[in-house]
Parts: structure tokens; sequence; C-alpha cells
């Protein structure tokens, strides 16, 4: 329950757009959009308690 308290603070409203295994302990990692602009707003493991959010000029290549 923590780490969806810790999500809501850090991402605000969210979707999940798909999973893939966590760079960092091999479990699932939920990659999350923002409902109403559609963008891609960060990752998150529960497992490993990793997250990061993504900023605009994160998604720039």
């Amino acid at each position: 329950m923590h780490f969806e308290l810790l999500l809501d603070a850090v991402f605000g409203p969210r979707e999940v757009l798909h999973d893939l295994e966590c760079t960092v302990c091999g479990h699932n990692e939920l990659y999350y959009i923002h409902p109403q602009t559609g963008k891609q707003i960060g990752r998150a493991c529960e497992e490993c308690n990793f997250f990061q959010k993504f900023d605009d000029n994160d998604m720039d290549l």
C-alpha cells in the first residue's frame, strides 16, 4: 500500500501502458501513461521499490 501512495505522489493520475522485466530485480516493471494526455510518465517496480519519472526531455531522442 505504501508503494501505491508513493506512486500517487510522484506520478499522480496514471494508467498502465505495459509491463516488462524490471531492469533492477527481474520482476514485473510497469510503464505508466497519463490518462488524459496519453504521454508516458514513468515506470515502477513494486518488488524492488524502483521508480523513474520521465520528463518531457527524457522522451526526446
